[in-house]
């Protein structure tokens, strides 16, 4: 049998098995609205299905045909990339109702029945294959190389390059290859040239059934879509309904055109209560028609900003405003923008989606409202609004005002209530005025609605009076690193688990009994190592997302990175030849332990220090390396301390390290970061890793050395 073949397609399943991985994250976070949580939900399954289908691995023996089967199994994995971003659009086209906000059970849902064929066959294969190569170091070495590879030529050239469903035909088209390899090399000649005729017979139907075209039509039912694109930051989507302009970024709608009411609400309030706003910050919003209302005020400097270069390109295309002299546009971060400005701005208008995400709730902390009051003139107005209405507060509204109000308030001596379409925050430290019609006629602004004729000044000022009574001064106040309006967004999201829908968690949880029952001390320290791992996977892409906001491009980069360190992890494991294994293995428990400490604490001093985005970007890089070295070193070591056969050693071991991979995924992250804090939730990983230390120093002698 060809070792060259298995290694082949040990590579080739790392391959194809990672840049799955990126596309169907990238695809959920568009799918789902852009929640970052979605990443470890998602990255939690994978990880417990793959582990799963590890573990059937270990009956491989037991299949007549082995080889063929293998080789089905591998042309049949090919074939699933591009089918399952088709599922995942499918989904929330038939499944949720149209613009509802999926529940926690819709994303566990979805997930799992996205990602079982293709995880089980996944698991199954590196099993069977490590098997054949009897080898488990290698075969774990070699996948996580093919990994790594796949990883760099994701995020490097096709990201940036083609859309993800083309990505996606080119990655089963280099995966084909491999298989033909193998094909030929253990199968025969004429078995190769079968699958070569079966491979490119796979890549011209997929290519030909207009699967993009039919996925993305599927999730905005009842709209012509007339531009749609991938960008580093998102998928913007721009669709039209009945003359009117609908703007999505990952699925959630930023903002429409021809809304009159929303315009002159969103600019009026906040510009009416400076006498002359002479210099204007916009963040985001500027295609929905608001620019043309600044204007009225004729200010000499209006400084738009969006995060996302391809809405910006298309902002300049389609407002004739922007070509009025003093209006000046902006691409990049609204937080690093502010910090590099030396304008002193009379008023900021925010006007964003709420803090559904936390690329958004960035533009939502003290820490931002801190920067933002360093570029105001002494007088400065800064505008925000929350979509809660005042004709009824429901509790959830209620949370998030209070937070927004207190947060404002720490930071401005004012903060007016203004009740319209939506919730208006004016804050300052000048005096405010809330009879907002009769400044407007005073000045001579010709409004449609934001006037005396459409607005009622005791009425508004009755519902501002509702509004301020359901202000909370205990709801807290909102931060980076502990984003309370997010997790009160949150909260609202995980209310979805009642007594009807509980079944995800628990059948989740039972898989993890069962998995727990079934450890020894060896496969309990690569339980415990995984799911630090996990855990640190998804909070360190959290992290970059708190401080960069573009955890869209990020992901794919340190996913690569992680596959990166378990390949010279491994590597390192398989040819340390000197000193106790056992020994060796219990030190890295305990490096583990102690990295869950350090990590969290240097991630917040990053984002808290002011570094510039490639010091934040290294040390993020640095502290998945160090993680997946330290991991693809246990699982070396963890081979040397298992005196089962290859096949079963290999589906123990592996699936021990998935499993406790994707609890860390899920429970961390979704669970104890928005309870605990990432400090709090690092001495508990600390405490998890000890423990296994411990496991293993007092069952030493009862531990066999290969």
């Amino acid at each position: 049998m060809s070792k060259n073949a298995i290694r082949a397609g040990l590579f080739g399943l790392g391959f194809i098995s990672i840049s799955t991985q990126i596309y169907l994250l990238r695809q959920g976070f568009i799918v789902f609205y852009g929640n970052e949580l979605i990443l470890g939900i998602m990255l939690s399954a994978w990880m417990l299905l793959t582990g799963a289908g590890a573990w059937l691995g270990r009956y491989y023996r037991r299949i007549k045909g082995q080889t063929r089967f293998v080789l089905f199994l591998m042309l049949l994995l090919s074939a699933l990339p591009v089918l399952m971003l088709l599922k995942l659009n499918l989904y929330r086209a038939l499944v949720l109702p149209i613009g509802a906000l999926a529940g926690i059970n819709d994303v566990v849902y979805a997930t799992f029945l996205v990602l079982l064929p293709f995880c089980l066959i996944n698991g199954f294969l590196f099993s069977a294959l490590s098997h054949m190569l009897d080898d488990a170091g290698k075969a774990y070495s070699l996948e996580s190389a093919g990994s790594m590879v796949s990883g760099a030529m994701v995020n490097f050239i096709l990201l940036w390059l083609v859309p993800s469903w083309i990505s996606m035909l080119i990655i089963s088209g280099c995966y084909l290859i491999t298989v033909t390899f193998f094909a030929f090399h253990i199968q025969g000649r004429y078995t190769g040239w079968f699958t070569l005729l079966i491979s490119g017979g796979l890549i011209i139907l997929l290519s030909n059934t207009g699967i993009h075209d039919i996925s993305i039509r599927s999730m905005y039912p009842g709209q012509s879509i007339i531009e749609e694109k991938e960008t580093p930051y998102g998928q913007l989507v721009i669709t039209t309904n009945a003359g009117q302009l609908n703007f999505y970024e990952n699925g959630l709608l930023m903002f429409s055109s021809g809304n009159e009411i929303s315009d002159e609400e969103n600019v009026h309030y906040a510009m009416i209560q400076r006498a002359r706003p002479a210099k204007v910050l916009l963040v985001s919003g500027g295609l929905s028609g608001v620019i043309g209302e600044i204007l009225k005020y004729h200010p000499i400097l209006i400084d738009y900003i969006e995060l996302n270069p391809a809405l910006l390109h298309l902002t300049v295309r389609s407002l004739r405003n922007l070509e009025k002299k003093g209006v000046c546009l902006h691409q990049g971060d609204a937080r690093r923008f502010i910090q590099g400005s030396y304008a002193a701005y009379d008023v900021v208008l925010v006007l964003l989606p709420p803090p559904y995400t936390l690329q958004l709730n960035r533009m939502y902390t003290f820490e931002f409202f801190k920067e933002l009051k360093s570029r105001l003139s002494p007088d400065g107005i800064v505008a925000y609004s929350l979509p809660t209405t005042s004709d009824y507060v429901s509790q959830s509204g209620q949370v998030l005002n209070s937070i927004l109000y207190n947060t404002l308030l720490k930071s401005f001596g004012n903060v007016m209530l203004v009740p319209g379409g939506k919730s208006y925050f004016i804050a300052s430290d000048a005096v405010l005025n809330p009879d907002i019609p009769a400044m407007i006629e005073k000045k001579g602004i010709k409004t449609s609605y934001v006037n005396k004729y459409y607005l009622d000044v005791n009425q508004m000022r009755e519902r501002a009076v509702y509004l301020q009574r359901n202000i909370s001064s205990t709801a807290g106040m909102n931060y980076d690193f502990r984003p309370l309006m997010f997790f009160a967004q949150l909260n609202y999201w995980l209310s979805y688990f009642n007594r009807h829908n509980f079944a995800s968690i628990l059948v989740f949880l039972l898989i993890v009994v069962l998995v727990l029952l079934n450890l020894n001390p060896v496969n309990t320290g690569l339980f415990t190592g995984g799911f630090t791992a996990g855990a640190f996977q998804v909070l360190i892409i959290l992290s970059m997302q708190i401080c960069c906001g573009y955890v869209f491009q990020l992901t794919g980069f340190i996913i690569m990175l992680f596959m990166l360190g378990l390949a010279l992890g491994s590597r390192v494991g398989e040819h340390w030849s000197t000193g106790n294994p056992l020994k060796i293995y219990i030190s890295l428990q305990l490096l583990m332990a102690v990295l869950s400490v350090l990590i969290p604490f240097a991630l917040i001093i990053s984002g808290h220090t002011g570094f510039s985005l490639w010091v934040m970007e290294c040390i993020a890089a640095l502290a998945t390396l160090l993680l997946s070295v330290v991991a693809g070193m246990e699982y070396s070591m963890s081979m040397r301390l298992s005196a089962n056969q290859i096949n079963k050693k290999v589906s123990e071991n592996y699936s021990a390290d998935l499993f406790g991979s994707a609890l860390g995924a899920f429970i961390i992250p979704i669970f104890l970061f928005p309870l605990l804090g990432m400090i709090q939730a690092g001495y508990v990983m600390a405490l998890m890793n000890t423990a296994g230390a411990a496991l293993l120093f007092v069952w030493r002698k009862k531990i066999v050395y290969l």
